[in-house]
């Protein structure tokens, strides 16, 4: 299909095969039949987007004109396509002085549902809210010496979420290693408590938040804070 020439250069300003347009300084479009029949000595220009780079590049025809070619297979191919992980974030859980010493706080972080508690030693734990042996939520149960027990049959946990008692077992029986729970990882930073929701990917110390303003004398905060960033407290 003939195209028509035009007595200055063109722009494509649409991502369809071909489209001319005339750029005038008040940005109108002037297209006429007078235009397209007496403009023959000026040098069609067609520009061939890559959809790869998304910028715009240009080939040349035996003639010497410049030939809008559409992206190829392996150019397309070639756009990325970044997935984001939402687990892979550091998120806030709770005031670090309103957690308990003596009982696990059963939380939620989006879909998932955690708990927290604070060990024998005072550090800070958080599972999984649910017993591998029948989906009891942990956050029902006590602490005991600083484990956590699931109150429906009395298993306990401690630190990296593996069991150290199953009262249903002879005292010489071996407990095995399926029978632990799901573990989060939690930081301590600026008087709040933040958890790595991710359990495939190693935590990221360098995207863990800092507020400059929490390092500021008087500077308070409130459990409104954790509420307002999704994370509430499961009943």
């Amino acid at each position: 299909m003939a195209a028509p020439f035009l007595s200055s250069p063109l722009q494509i300003t649409s991502t369809s095969p071909i489209l001319f347009t005339k750029v005038t300084p008040t940005n109108q479009i002037h297209f006429n039949q007078r235009t397209a029949s007496t403009c023959t000595s000026n040098k069609l220009r067609l520009l061939r987007r890559s959809a790869a780079a998304g910028t715009a590049v240009t080939d040349q025809t035996e003639g010497g004109e410049e030939v809008l070619i559409n992206p190829t297979p392996e150019e397309e191919k070639r756009e990325e396509v970044v997935d984001y992980d939402w687990t892979e974030e550091w998120y806030p859980l709770y005031l670090t002085r309103d957690v308990p010493d003596d009982s696990p706080l059963g939380l939620t972080v989006f879909d998932r549902q955690i708990v927290l508690y604070r060990d024998g030693e005072g550090t800070l734990r958080c599972y999984e809210d649910r017993c591998p042996h029948r989906l009891a939520k942990l956050s029902e149960g006590q602490l005991i010496d600083g484990r956590l027990e699931c109150l429906y049959h009395g298993w306990q946990f401690e630190g990296d979420g593996k069991c150290v008692k199953i009262p249903q077992l002879p005292a010489s029986a071996k407990i095995p290693k399926v029978a632990c729970v799901k573990t989060y990882e939690v930081k301590d930073s600026q008087g709040v408590v933040w958890v790595w929701m991710s359990t495939k990917t190693p935590p990221d110390p360098e995207k863990l938040p800092w507020f400059e303003n929490f390092a500021r004398p008087g500077f308070m905060t409130s459990r409104v804070f954790t509420s307002y960033l999704t994370t509430t407290p499961s009943f």
